[in-house]
């Protein structure tokens, strides 16, 4: 049997940097400017501001998730460069469901769609299974797998976000996303 081949993780890390920076400044590019230069002009496109607030949030989330893991990463193979190419087009949609979902606010569609960064969580989570398998060595990989705080709660949070759209209030989905990522951001500061 062949031996593994293994990486190091500089180009993956700067790859996957340079596409951050690239959906940020077009989530940023993607916002309408106010028709006129007052703050009810500000106010008429709140919808644009929030989904663009959770999209910004979304995306630091993801690249902190994804620095902090790789500080204690030493080896990466193949089956992780395209989970990233996974997760990263995934990440891809994100300014395009912004708009979408800033557009229809109250739309169970667009808001199911916007949801979809869901699947951004399972993507990292299963990266992160399988980093601990091949650095096994890695005492923080091993902590960040904790089940309640990776998956089990965000699940949750979203299902009931999901539970209320489908009673009459997509916005939900939006909010749940909303909560899920603080919440994410406030678990990460204990590592």
């Amino acid at each position: 049997m062949a031996e593994k081949n293994y990486m190091e993780t500089g180009r993956l890390e700067a790859f996957y940097d340079a596409i951050i920076a690239i959906i940020v400044t077009v989530l940023v590019l993607e916002l309408p400017q106010p028709a006129t230069a007052s703050l009810a002009s500000l106010w008429a496109i709140k919808t644009s501001y929030f989904a663009y607030l959770i999209s910004f949030l979304v995306c630091v989330n993801l690249w902190q998730y994804h620095h902090m893991i790789y500080q204690h990463v030493e080896k990466i193979d193949v089956k992780v460069i395209w989970l990233n190419i996974i997760l990263m087009f995934v990440f891809s949609l994100i300014p395009y469901l912004t708009i979408f979902s800033a557009n229809h606010l109250n739309s169970l569609l667009t808001q199911s769609l916007y949801g979809l960064d869901f699947i951004i969580n399972i993507v990292l989570f299963l990266m992160a299974i399988y980093l601990t398998k091949i650095n096994p060595e890695s005492e923080y990989l091993k902590d960040v797998m904790n089940l309640k705080n990776a998956v089990y709660i965000p699940l949750l949070i979203f299902i009931a976000g999901l539970v209320a759209a489908f009673l009459g209030y997509p916005v939900t989905i939006s909010i749940c996303c909303l909560i899920t990522i603080v919440r994410s951001v406030i678990v990460s500061l204990k590592y």
